[in-house]
């Protein structure tokens, strides 16, 4: 067996290699225009990231600030999974941004499978355990959600992993060195998602309680590998949330953390409900489609193929090892059901008020926890918990039956819970693709002379017109949408685009007879000198009896410069009429 086990190892990790292929097959007939994520999800928004930061990463330097969006203002913003951008920047250069923003997502789902498998070995010391564990994390439900909704910094969970193994290695032989190595794990999972490293450091205070408690090591290691950890995390990660906390701050911010916005969408917007943790099927708790129109999917389903083996190793001679890590899982499933308990569709009541849970505590005593919107999302550290837990239970299989009945456990463990993730939990399989190809009617700009460019119709969704925000790569002029903003203030102080949002949202079907009144064609000429040169009219997104008014009142107003492709390209000219 030890001879084989550098091939078993290598053969897991293709394993793991390939499934991040199967679930990203949508893309494989053109990843360079075909990315990853639902088109009326943050796919578009994601996709603009990858390429600002990849670009300003090749030019040398790190994006913090933009003038190509909310124009004319522009302001502070750093990219949510600018660590992702800063990784596949050299793909930018030479396949473009939805190439990067694929391999990445495409490389963090194998990443989450392999870490998986790296942790359950050091653990077991049993490979067949070792791949039923990665098999099990990689195709968790909640990572297919978040691949649908074109979250590509919800899939670095693996560094998470690493995270958690390099903790448990440090903590089994405490000291400064092992510490330290746990703190620059800490650190990296941090920096690639935020969420993530507030979950690995979690799990590090509750293993380091655990040896502690069970004293392994003197309390003097333990302490120094805790200290030289915490100084490792905030050395390397403390200048990356400083930045990403300031550029939050700013006075001209287009990402913000407002404490009231947080409260309300935890509450209203993002509540956990108990029974999705157990229930299989397309039920979505919130349903954000009926709710709020959106295409976004909450997925937490825990899924029965990876729930009964975790259980089942309690009858086993494992369950003092598995102990842990369903302690681990049952931790997280607490803070996954967020501030209050959520059941049916419903906050449940004692007396005149919610049923408060642990998360709430948290939320209110500690830093980091005040900035968490969406308790939903450590949902993967019980997939973990229970992950590790379902691999005693193989190990405890290698023991008593020996290798090969392990295996044929771990792979048929494996192949249902991929059968159940795929088909059977609330996610969806196969995964929807956003075509990013570029309407023809851009190819008709003039030379760019740094002149901004509308996009209509504003009343699209708003993560639907995240594709206005994808296009701006292409056409290289700034725009005045920003990331997920309703509407761009610009639109509403201009006498001339107001107009035009008051054509759109009435029910007006015709246009006064004696025309614009001059405060509008004053309007236009502010708009103008403001820098404002083309307007795009997306025709097909428009309602027939709404389109004729808005290229009546833009037939007036502006230049028509071509047509094709379901739209219309007009230029603003300097001269009034």
């Amino acid at each position: 067996m030890s001879r084989s086990r550098p091939l078993l190892h290598g053969l897991a990790a293709l394993l793991f290699v390939g499934l991040a292929v199967v679930i990203m097959a949508p893309t494989l007939p053109d990843p360079t225009s075909l990315a990853i994520g639902h088109p009326r999800a943050d796919t578009w928004n994601h996709l603009w990231g990858y390429a600002w930061v990849g670009r300003g990463v090749l030019a040398g330097e790190l994006p913090h600030h933009t003038s190509l969006l909310a124009w004319p203002a522009g302001g502070a913003l750093w990219f949510i999974d600018t660590f992702g951008a800063v990784l596949t920047a050299p793909l930018v250069a030479f396949a473009g941004p939805v190439a990067a923003y694929n391999a990445y997502c495409l490389f963090s789902l194998a990443l989450a499978g392999v870490a998986t498998w790296a942790l359950a070995w050091r653990e077991t010391r049993s490979v067949p355990a070792a791949l039923a564990a990665g098999l099990v994390f990689e195709s968790a439900p909640h990572l297919l959600a978040q691949l649908h909704n074109g979250i590509s910094e919800s899939l670095a969970v693996g560094w998470m992993v690493l995270a958690v193994l390099a903790t448990r290695v440090a903590l089994n032989r405490p000291g400064p060195g092992p510490g330290l190595l746990a703190g620059v794990a800490l650190a990296v999972s941090t920096v690639a998602n935020w969420y993530y490293g507030v979950f690995a450091l979690l799990a590090f205070g509750g293993f380091w309680v655990g040896a502690v408690v069970a004293r392994r090591g003197s309390f003097r290691d333990l302490a120094l590998t805790a200290a030289t950890a915490a100084a490792g995390l905030l050395t390397l990660a403390g200048p990356v949330l400083f930045l990403f906390s300031r550029t939050m701050s700013a006075p001209d911010a287009l990402v913000t953390r407002d404490p009231d916005f947080v409260w309300m969408t935890l509450v209203h917007h993002n509540m956990t409900d108990l029974v999705t943790f157990f229930r299989p099927g397309r039920y979505y708790s919130p349903d954000l489609r009926a709710l709020w129109d959106e295409d976004l999917i909450v997925v937490v389903y825990l899924g029965w193929a990876v729930l009964l083996p975790a259980v089942a190793v309690l009858g086993t001679g494992q369950r003092r090892r598995a102990s842990p890590w369903l302690g681990l899982a049952l931790g997280f499933f607490l803070l996954t059901l967020g501030p209050f308990l959520y059941v049916g569709g419903r906050y449940l009541e004692v007396g005149d008020g919610w049923i408060p849970l642990p998360f709430l505590a948290l939320y209110k005593g500690v830093p980091m926890f005040s900035r968490v919107s969406h308790a939903y999302r450590f949902t993967l550290g019980v997939a973990l918990g229970l992950a590790l837990a379902a691999a005693w239970l193989i190990g405890a299989v290698e023991q008593r039956r020996g290798v090969r009945w392990a295996l044929a456990l771990a792979l048929g463990l494996g192949g249902a819970r991929i059968a159940e993730s795929f088909w059977a939990s609330p996610a969806v399989f196969p995964l929807p693709v956003t075509d990013t190809t570029l309407p023809g009617i851009y190819a008709a700009l003039g030379p760019d002379d740094g002149g901004a460019l509308l996009d209509l119709p504003v009343s699209l969704q708003v993560l639907d017109r995240g594709r206005f925000t994808a296009y701006q790569i292409a056409h290289g002029r700034p725009i005045p949408y920003a990331l997920n903003d309703p509407s761009p203030p610009f639109l509403y102080r201009n006498r001339f685009t107001r107009y035009l949002l008051e054509l759109e949202r009435s029910r007006v079907a015709l246009l006064p007879p004696d025309g614009p009144a001059f405060e509008v064609l004053l309007g236009r000429e502010e708009a103008r000198l403001a820098g404002l040169r083309w307007i795009v009219v997306h025709t097909a997104e428009y309602p027939p009896t709404q389109l004729p008014k808005i290229l009546a009142y833009l037939d007036d107003l502006a230049t028509l410069v071509a047509e094709r492709d379901g739209a219309r390209l007009y230029r603003l000219d300097p001269s009034l009429p």
